[in-house]
């Protein structure tokens, strides 16, 4: 007998393990689908599919459960055809163990035998109150097996589930207002953020008068060829550095002749990121006459959304400047 246990184990809590636990009372062997496994590095799924994978093996390998296998399934986004779609992506399976009604009347539509599972302790063990409490400093290891709470914190989940901070559509408005009441010009090197500060700040008729020029420089050879930066800064800290953004800032300023350089350098992700520099670490830099500051930030959720919170952070940098 082979049963089947479909979740997005974000995180894989408690009620999950008492379940799997049910299973290896029940079944010969085990297969846990990983649901969504495209979903990653967002504050409501900031596990990708393949950390969900490990911190399952890991937990199950703690507990001394052997007869099991696991396996990412994509979203398709069709009801209808989804448990057509799990039967054909995975291996055999005679069972599917839920607490889902839903999943319970899909997998009845094609006569797959559901045992449905007792709810215990739904409104605290769930990935919801688990992220809840880890955000605002609650207990919540107590909610999970060990060997997912030492893997939530080797990961810093933490960090990862703070809320994202949204483009207020207005910001660029209010620089190019100061931009132009003052007089000045401003130029931009942007990396991570591919042209995103640019097109926000030519985005408002008029823009001519503020905005000089903007350089995406974005390979290491580029920032060195276009910006002036130096190689032995780039090969000494990393091309996300604090260093690397300022020589950036002063480069466009110098470059283009203009009031104002703003540089941004970071890692969007998924990939790239390391313990040390996480995928969200991104520098902002801004260089004038009277010098150059840089701000350090850590942002959470996918690839747009870094580059849209980096945008935003960085017009609202421009605004604090010119106040």
């Amino acid at each position: 007998m082979k049963g089947l246990f479909i979740g997005r184990f974000q995180p894989f809590h408690n009620g999950h393990l008492a379940i799997v636990k049910q299973m290896v009372d029940e079944c010969d062997d085990i297969i846990i689908g990983v649901g969504s496994a495209q979903d990653e590095l967002k504050p409501d799924d900031p596990l990708s599919g393949g950390e969900r994978i490990t911190m399952i093996e890991r937990t199950l390998d703690s507990e001394g459960i052997t007869n099991f296998e696991i396996h990412p399934i994509p979203d398709i986004n069709c009801y209808p055809a989804w448990p057509h779609y799990v039967r054909g992506i995975l291996p055999h399976f005679d069972r599917v163990y839920a607490n889902s009604g839903v999943v319970k009347r899909l997998f009845d539509s094609i006569r797959v035998e559901v045992v449905e599972v007792e709810p215990m302790n739904r409104e605290v063990w769930r990935g919801t109150e688990i992220r809840r409490r880890m955000l605002e400093g609650g207990e919540w290891k107590g909610l999970v097996p060990e060997a997912v709470a030492e893997y939530l914190e080797d990961i810093n989940m933490k960090e990862r589930i703070k809320p994202v901070y949204a483009c207020q559509g207005t910001t660029e408005k209010e620089v190019a207002h100061l931009l132009t009441k003052k007089r000045l010009t401003i130029s931009t090197a942007e990396s991570c953020t591919g042209g995103l500060i640019a097109h926000r700040l030519t985005d408002i008729p008029g823009s001519s008068a503020y905005f000089m020029s903007g350089m995406v420089t974005y390979s290491d050879q580029a920032k060195i060829d276009l910006l002036g930066v130096k190689p032995k800064t780039l090969e000494e800290y990393g091309a996300v550095s604090q260093e690397v953004a300022k020589e950036m800032a002063e480069g466009v300023k110098d470059k283009i002749d203009t009031d104002i350089g703003i540089s941004t350098t970071g890692i969007a992700g998924p990939g790239g990121g390391s313990a040390e520099k996480p995928v969200g670490t991104v520098y902002i830099a801004i260089s004038t006459d009277d010098g150059t500051s840089t701000k350090k930030f850590k942002f959470s959720g996918d690839r747009w959304q870094v580059k849209k919170q980096t945008s935003e952070f960085a017009l609202e940098s421009i605004l604090e400047l010119l106040d």
